[in-house]
């Protein structure tokens, strides 16, 4: 699989990027699976989920894997494409409790990117975070997590600067809690995260540098959600949430104050339709201010689904959309509308082997300046379980990005073919 498509944006962006070692699912061969509500690369297979390492109250699945992919547009250029071999050497350990009461999750990962003719754009990511879970009594509960990561910006990210030399790097922590009660069929959780974004200073060509300060910031966001159990399986809600975006460099050291606070209220259901289908879906409205009067205010559609639609005991079809309001350096633009929809089909073609396709559409409208990018992305793939401990996937991943603005339409194709590990 290759390197960038199992990443996408943090926060939006965390888990794609980070290589967070993901949990497995284990089970005897005695155990009856149910294999109701499972989509197909979550159910159990024994004789093909790792065991993991027992150690105490916790169980260890440490997991290490090397992709070697092949890109035809690693700049992500619209003219002058220069191809290159990749080679991806990443790891990572997922511990989790098996307490009968509350939960405890840790994990961390690392990635190193080797490229066979292009040395400038190797890079080395990493990440260790945590989650977890008190049940203070059986109708409450809180959780929270934090997490930190160094990272890199893709060459095609809708902020990546231009004429760059190597990659932007950056360092995200983020911190998150939220409280959760029940009152018979009533149900409500009120929460708040934080987020902050330090961005290194990037190299030119040519000599130089890109001072990156001026994009770090933090980000402040507080929700309160109300809901209502229509039946067991079926949960209708409303959600309010706030936002403060605050950045580190302020006028006159910069030109703009890029400041600004939002606010979403939705309403959705989380749902479960017998054997059929599951997931969230949503839809209401957002705006976000900017404290500076030259930037225009952004509002518009805040919705979102995560649905998995069962098919077949061996077909699952997913469906996903977000609408989200996402920071910019565009000059004159206080930011960009990104509205997004997706469709991912798995098939278990044998109990070992799955194969997989996948294809979005994104819009992203970037205010006061006009510019419009659409962007396609499409995948195939298919992945072989060998044993417990090893398996192996081939990709093939195509992404188009169509802008009004000059010299930001690229197209790329990548290959890659991964070998992993896991214990």
């Amino acid at each position: 699989m290759s390197a960038s498509l199992l990443s996408k944006t943090l926060i939006a962006a965390i888990a794609a990027t980070a290589f967070y070692a993901a949990p497995v699912s284990v089970a005897s061969a005695q155990e009856m699976v149910d294999d109701r509500n499972v989509g197909v690369r979550d159910r159990a297979r024994p004789g093909y989920d790792a065991a993991g390492i027992r150690a105490g109250g916790f169980m260890v699945y440490p997991e290490a894997s090397v992709t070697g992919t092949y890109n035809d547009n690693i700049f992500a250029s619209d003219v002058g494409e220069v191809d290159d071999f990749i080679t991806t050497l990443a790891a990572g350990v997922a511990v989790q409790s098996n307490w009968n009461r509350h939960a405890l999750n840790l994990n961390a990962g690392l990635a190193q990117y080797l490229y066979a003719d292009n040395s400038d754009e190797d890079r080395f990511d990493w990440n260790i975070g945590g989650n977890g879970r008190v049940d203070v009594t059986r109708d409450t509960n809180l959780s929270g997590g934090l997490s930190y990561a160094e990272l890199h910006e893709d060459r095609g990210a809708p902020n990546a600067v231009g004429l760059a030399a190597e990659p932007t790097e950056y360092s995200l922590f983020r911190a998150d809690i939220a409280l959760a009660h029940r009152f018979n069929r009533v149900t409500t959780r009120v929460g708040a995260g934080y987020t902050d974004y330090d961005y290194d200073d990037t190299p030119l060509i040519g000599g130089g540098i890109a001072d990156q300060d001026f994009r770090d910031r933090e980000e402040f966001e507080q929700f309160a959600r109300l809901g209502y159990d229509v039946s067991p399986d079926t949960n209708l809600y409303i959600q309010g949430t706030l936002n403060q975006r605050e950045y580190d460099l302020k006028p006159p050291v910069v030109a703009l104050n890029r400041d600004s606070d939002g606010y979403a209220v939705v309403g959705g259901a989380d749902f479960r339709l017998t054997n059929l289908a599951q997931g969230e879906v949503y839809i209401g409205y957002q705006e976000q201010s900017f404290d500076d009067p030259t930037l225009p205010n952004i509002s518009g559609l805040a919705f979102g689904a995560a649905v998995d639609w069962f098919v077949t005991p061996l077909t699952t079809v997913r469906i996903d959309a977000a609408s989200t309001v996402e920071e910019t350096v565009a000059a004159g633009s206080s930011g960009f509308l990104d509205q997004s929809v997706g469709l991912g089909i798995d098939h278990e073609l044998m109990r070992n082997v799955i194969v997989g396709a996948r294809a979005s559409y994104a819009n992203q409208d970037f205010e006061g300046i006009g510019r419009s990018d659409d962007v396609i992305r499409a995948g195939l793939g298919v992945d072989y379980l060998i044993n417990r401990n090893f398996s192996a996937g081939l990709e093939y991943g195509f992404t188009n990005r169509d802008s009004n603005a000059p010299g930001l339409d690229y197209t790329r194709n990548e290959v890659g073919l991964t070998l992993r590990a896991a214990f």
